[in-house]
């Protein structure tokens, strides 16, 4: 699988990483691997990182990666990963020059991934993490099956697009349920003119009447926003008020 630089790539290394520092770049150590088209597409399916959980959706990606890179269409040229010591990889088919352009980018992605604001809040030991993560649901697997794991998991990944991601630097509001009210909301009445009893049904007609209830019944509707606030995290707006119950189990018997 990987395979350690070369003396050249590695003495080409220490010029680099010698020229990116004087440049002022600050980065974590930097460990390189180099991959065949093969190996590099089998990494970058799983996001980067050599040990994930099993999963379909890996599958697909490695083969839409290598078909692209058959045809012609697409061709990765190195990976970073944020991390400490920062991992990257290195295309064994690159040329010398490739690979010494490749390098200076990964200085500059090592800096960014080290200063940037946004990166403040991350794991720096994220290839564990992930590995610990894989061990886990394969323990998972073991224990309940491969089919209840991985339906699992696609409900999971279905939703990961919807967090977030700057949700590490927002401070939360602390939630509280709302009150439980007993008594529905009161519907707005329309203002009636005064009549005695025997003219009330002509000068306030009930046609009218009922016409001016649901023009105020809209007005309402309209003031009252919701959410109160807006939310941009659409899993904690679903957390608070698309509460899911566990459905229950069908039977074949029914009930009246």
């Amino acid at each position: 699988m990987p395979h350690s630089l070369t003396p050249e790539l590695r003495a080409l290394q220490e010029r680099t990483e010698e020229y990116a520092r004087e440049y002022g770049l600050d980065f974590f150590e930097i460990v390189y691997e180099v991959l065949d088209w093969e190996e590099i597409n089998e990494v970058a399916a799983y996001g980067g990182y050599p040990a994930r959980y099993p999963h379909w959706r890996f599958g697909m990606e490695y083969i839409e990666l290598s078909r692209s890179y058959a045809y012609g269409l697409s061709k990765i040229y190195e990976m970073v990963i944020n991390n400490d010591p920062t991992y990257a990889y290195l295309l064994a088919a690159n040329h010398l020059v490739d690979q010494k352009l490749v390098m200076a980018h990964v200085c500059g992605h090592g800096d960014f991934f080290k200063n940037n604001f946004s990166f403040a809040h991350t794991n720096r030991k994220m290839v564990d993490e992930m590995a610990n993560h894989a061990a886990r649901v394969r323990r998972y697997m073991e224990l309940h099956g491969e089919e209840e794991v991985e339906r699992f998991l696609d409900r999971c990944l279905s939703l990961d697009n919807l967090i977030d991601y700057n949700a590490p630097h927002i401070k939360r509001r602390r939630w509280e349920p709302p009150p439980l009210v007993d008594e529905e909301p009161q519907r707005p009445e329309p203002k009636k003119l005064r009549a005695k009893e025997y003219m009330d049904e002509y000068i306030n007609p009930r046609p009218v009447l009922e016409a001016e209830r649901r023009r105020l019944e809209a007005e309402q509707r309209e003031e009252e926003q919701f959410p109160p606030r807006p939310e941009k995290d659409v899993m904690l707006f679903l957390l608070e008020h698309a509460p899911l119950k566990r459905a229950g189990r069908r039977t074949g018997t029914r009930r009246s």
